[in-house]
């Protein structure tokens, strides 16, 4: 595996400046209050956690006691899948006893009215720092954990944990359905050109995705057929969803799209996120897991992933921006660029040019 100079992976595209349309601690109902502090003890001061790409209700709170707890959730107005979000990470602690090594304990949840009203899960605070900046150092150790996540129990511990190959809003991942197989249709040229449009010269871009198609869609069919190690993957290993408490140990946060599947998916997806957001080269945080792990991944596999994920980034980051979502395209565009310029590191297909600002 190529290494690459990390300086091509260096995000480029500025970050919006506005915020996620998230509801102030002032707007939670008294029985809202009163089901949380039964929970928590009475709450001396709490704010908007900032972080994240969701409108979900996020805060931190503070007892009276002293204790810190993060709480977040849905919220009236926001839509329905929010509500199944949080369902699913408490289903994950829950069904997954050993998470209290690598994430915040959970303390509970509380529900108020209907399927849109407020639901809120209750975990501790991580009193630390971001990921960010990204060090060797700081991919190690979520490397480490990662490995420890992936390697702690077997299928038959976690039989009620979702396959990804059956989980709604993952399969397509794990079966390399849709994502760059959609740019293959004749009747979906809008899909294309909208593609094309995100790049400085959209004529080139397009050119480039008629001539490279062929060869993304091969790698991405790849992902049906691949036998590699599997496990409790966490699916979203973005920085936002990664903590260092104050003994600078690595914390996961955001376990809404758990399932169990191929481990690779994680670090591609961990590995091009980090890209996305530092000059640390994608193949750099893969060889660190191949070492902690002491398996090396055939270069086929590795591209057959990198391409289905690049591939779903291709197919979200030229949509309308949500209004309550406004740095949702950004984030997806900064790994998009990643994904491109880690395929075109490796030779499978060029760079079609660089993304343009909106």
């Amino acid at each position: 595996m190529t290494t690459e100079t990390a300086a091509a992976f260096h995000p480029a595209l500025l970050e919006p400046p506005e915020k996620e349309a998230r509801p102030q601690w002032t707007e939670l109902p008294s029985e809202v209050l009163s089901e949380i502090e039964k929970i928590t003890g009475k709450i001396a001061a709490a704010e908007i956690a900032w972080g994240g790409y969701s409108p979900s209700a996020c805060f931190r709170a503070t007892a009276e006691n002293g204790e810190k707890y993060f709480i977040k959730g849905s919220h009236p107005g926001q839509a329905a899948h929010g509500a199944k979000a949080l369902r699913q990470e408490i289903h994950a602690y829950t069904t997954l006893k050993f998470l209290q090594q690598l994430a915040p304990r959970f303390h509970g949840s509380i529900s108020v009215g209907d399927e849109d009203d407020w639901r809120l899960g209750i975990w501790d605070m991580v009193d630390g720092k971001t990921a960010l900046p990204w060090t060797l150092a700081k991919t190690q150790a979520v490397v480490d954990l990662l490995w420890q996540l992936h390697s702690s129990v077997s299928r038959a511990d976690v039989p009620d944990l979702p396959d990804g190959r059956e989980s709604n809003h993952v399969s397509d991942f794990f079966l390399g359905e849709r994502l760059w197989k959609r740019f293959e249709r004749e009747d979906d040229s809008n899909r294309q050109q909208h593609f094309a449009e995100l790049f400085e010269d959209s004529d080139a871009a397009r050119q480039w995705l008629d001539t490279h198609l062929p060869a993304l869609v091969r790698l991405q069919s790849g992902m049906s057929g691949m036998t590699g190690p599997e496990g409790v993957v966490h699916f979203d290993l973005r920085s936002d969803n990664i903590l260092f408490n104050a003994e600078g140990r690595a914390v996961i946060v955001d376990w809404t799209d758990t399932c169990w599947g191929q481990v690779l998916l994680d670090i591609v997806l961990f590995a091009q996120c980090v890209a996305a957001e530092s000059g640390i080269a994608p193949q750099t945080v893969i060889q660190q897991y191949e070492d902690v792990s002491g398996h090396i991944y055939p270069r086929e596999d590795v591209l057959s992933v990198v391409a289905t994920v690049t591939g779903y980034f291709a197919d979200n980051a030229w949509r309308a921006v949500p209004q309550e979502l406004p740095r949702l395209r950004w984030v997806q565009s900064i790994c998009l660029q990643a994904g491109l310029s880690w395929l075109a590191a490796e030779g499978a297909a060029p760079l079609p040019g660089m993304l343009c600002q909106k």
